[in-house]
C-alpha cells in the first residue's frame, strides 16, 4: 500500500470509491477547480484508490475531517485507523486547536479511540437531489 499526502487524486477514482462505500459519486464536484482541501491522504494498492481522508480548515484554529473512506474489499485491515492517525498527527503538527468530524452513531467507538467525543451539532442538505 502506498499513502500519498496532498497529491492530485482523479475525480473518477474518488467517485468510484465513494460509490463503493455507498455514497453518492459527486464526480462533477471533484472535477471543479473551486473544490479545495487543507489536507488529504490517498491510499493506493496496485494503482487503485482504496482509501481516502480529507480535511478542510481555516489553517489556524479549526479543522473538519471529512470523507474518510476505505473500499469495502479492504476494510478491517487498519487502513481507516492509519488514515485517521496520520491526519490527526498532521493537524497537531500544524497546531490546529479544534478538530471536528461528523459520524453515524454506529461509528462512535471507532472515533472515540482517537479522542473524539459527541457534541450537539446540526446539519442540513441544501440540495438532497445533488448527484
Amino acid at each position: 500500500m502506498i499513502y500519498k499526502f496532498n497529491e492530485t487524486v482523479s475525480a473518477k477514482a474518488l467517485a468510484d470509491l465513494r460509490e463503493a462505500v455507498g455514497w453518492n459519486r459527486m464526480e462533477e464536484a471533484y472535477q471543479s477547480p473551486a473544490i479545495t482541501s487543507y489536507c488529504h491522504i490517498a491510499v493506493y494498492e496496485d494503482g487503485r484508490l482504496i482509501g481516502y481522508i480529507d480535511c478542510v480548515s481555516n489553517g489556524m484554529t479549526d479543522a473538519y475531517i471529512q470523507d474518510l473512506m476505505v473500499h469495502p474489499d479492504c476494510q478491517g485491515q487498519g487502513i481507516g485507523t492509519a488514515l485517521m492517525k496520520q491526519m490527526i498527527a498532521y493537524l497537531k503538527e500544524k497546531r490546529i486547536f479544534m478538530v471536528s468530524v461528523v459520524y453515524e452513531e454506529s461509528l462512535r467507538p471507532f472515533y472515540a479511540r482517537f479522542g473524539f467525543y459527541p457534541m450537539l451539532c446540526g446539519q442540513m442538505e441544501t440540495d438532497p437531489g445533488r448527484p
